[in-house]
C-alpha cells in the first residue's frame, strides 16, 4: 500500500494482493519504523457502522476507512478510485483518494506484477 500526502490531501493505492487482504481482512496496515523507534501505522479499512468514507489521526496511526457497502463496490468492480472531501476546521477540506494500484512505467526497477495493469490507461506516462 502506497502513501501519498501533500497539503490537506491523502492518497492510497493499493495493489490487488491488498484487495484481497481487504477483503478477508476487513483492513490492510502498513508501517513505517523510523531511527529513534517511532513507528508510524496506517491503515485502510472497512467500516460496518460509517455512513461515509472518514479519515482519524490518532498518536501515530493514521486510519481511513469506507463503508462497507461503497467498499464492496469498489472492491468488486472495475472502478478505479473512491475519491472524497472532508470538512474540515478553518473551513478547509480533506481531500481523500483511495486507488486501484497501476504499474509505473517510468519505474522499470518497481515489480509491476501486483498492480492493477487491466486497469490501467493505454500509454501512461507516470504514475
Amino acid at each position: 500500500m502506497k502513501l501519498r500526502t501533500t497539503h490537506n490531501s491523502i492518497r492510497i493505492r493499493i495493489r490487488k494482493s491488498e484487495i484481497e487482504e481487504l477483503k478477508a481482512e476487513g483492513q490492510v496496515v502498513e508501517r513505517i519504523r523510523f531511527p529513534l523507534g517511532t513507528l508510524l501505522r496506517f491503515a485502510l479499512e472497512i467500516d460496518e457502522q460509517a455512513e461515509g468514507v472518514t479519515a482519524s489521526l490518532a498518536d501515530t496511526f493514521l486510519r481511513v476507512s469506507i463503508p462497507n457497502k461503497e467498499a464492496n463496490t469498489w472492491i468488486n468492480s472495475n472502478q478505479v478510485g473512491i475519491e472524497k472531501r472532508i470538512p474540515v476546521p478553518e473551513g478547509e477540506e480533506l481531500h481523500l483518494l483511495i486507488e486501484k494500484d497501476f504499474p509505473c512505467l517510468d519505474r522499470p526497477e518497481e515489480d509491476k506484477s501486483d498492480t492493477f495493469w487491466e486497469l490501467a490507461p493505454e500509454s501512461p506516462e507516470a504514475c
